[in-house]
Order: C-alpha cells, then structure tokens, then sequence
C-alpha cells in the first residue's frame, strides 16, 4: 500500500508540488487506487476505486508522480481496509469543499478523506471523523496554510460550488489564513512522523 500524488493543477503559486493523493494498493487483480474526487466542480464528492491508468488520465499539468511507502505494520491495517467498500467509506463526507478546514466536520475534501481514512486503519479507536483528526493533531500533522484574501474568497464562493470557506474559523479567515488538506503537507507529516518514507518522484 501506498500513498499515490499527481499533480493535476499548477499550485505553485502556494509553494506546492502536488495537487490530490490517494491509497494504491496491489491486490490479487493488480494495482488499485482509491481516492476520493467531485464531479465537474460540484459541492458532493465519491470514492472511486480506479486502476493506474484512470488515476493519471485526467488533464494533468504536470506528468509525473509522488509515491509515499508508508510503515509496513501500517500497510497490513490499511490494505484490508481499502479492498472493503463499507469500511473505506465509513467516514466519507458528501458535502465537498476544495478549502475544507481540517479540524471541522462540514466538509471534506479528497486529501482530507484520504488521512482520516488513515487515522481510522491505524487506530481501532478511532470510528468517527472528529476522532480521527484528534488523532491527526496529536500526532503532530501540521495542515497548509494558504494565504488567500477576501476579494478572492468571495469571487471563489460565488462562482464555484465546491469552494467554501465558512467552516473555517473567522479569526483565521479575517485573517486571509485558510488551512487546508495538502498532499505536500500530508508527504511531510508522513515523513516528520515516522509514519512513512519520504517522497519518492516519478516522471
């Protein structure tokens, strides 16, 4: 099992790499990922489970990947969990926001999905999204913090469904601070942690 990164959209001018993530596992069948998406811009997202190909057949800016091994003990907990449709999607949100903020239950996006998914296989005590970021933060995972202002916020909210930014805190918000799921924060948690090797980039 690995964490599998494209990068779909040129985010550079946040200082980041990579655009979604999801779980590639190799089962009986072959390579398999799931990972969660919206369609066409709308506020509701799914779990899908594709194959490699389908995973990297959207209009990518960039080709290339990010792959993240993560601790073997962890990989047996999340590859069980990942061939099961009810438990994969046990703590699935359908109300999607690009921007969710992390430590809210509101929304999600599909980063978000994907390590509190994480959380769950890893901790049996976790069973809810509220426990599995509890677990998020005490094991030190550190969201993006994107600096985008008000002008910006309202001409996103009013012209594109799945960008929302009323979960976030208005402190932080009035302060143009929206933290969010990204896959390069994910990549260094993962590593910073000890939960997983460092990025590995294939092009």
């Amino acid at each position: 099992v690995v964490l599998l990164a494209r990068a779909g959209q040129d985010l550079s001018r946040h200082g980041l790499q990579w655009s979604h993530l999801g779980w590639a596992y190799r089962g009986a069948d072959g390579w398999r990922v799931l990972h969660k998406l919206n369609a066409c811009g709308s506020a509701e997202g799914a779990v899908y489970r594709q194959g490699l190909g389908e995973f990297f057949l959207d209009d990518l800016w960039r080709f290339r990947a990010g792959v993240v091994v993560p601790q073997r003990a962890a990989q047996a907990q999340l590859l069980p969990l990942l061939q099961d449709n009810a438990r994969a999607t046990r703590l699935h949100e359908r109300a999607y926001s690009m921007v969710a903020y992390p430590w809210a239950q509101a929304y999600q996006q599909s980063n978000q999905w994907a390590i509190e998914t994480f959380a769950m296989a890893v901790e049996p005590a976790v069973h809810s999204r509220a426990q599995a970021q509890a677990w998020l933060q005490f094991k030190g995972y550190e969201p993006t913090v994107l600096r985008i202002g008000a002008l910006t916020r309202l001409g996103a909210r009013a012209s594109a469904a799945h960008i929302a930014f009323d979960d976030h805190p208005s402190a932080k918000r009035f302060a143009d601070r929206i933290e969010t799921v990204t896959v390069d924060s994910v990549f260094a948690w993962m590593a910073r942690s000890g939960l997983g090797e460092t990025v590995q980039v294939v092009q």
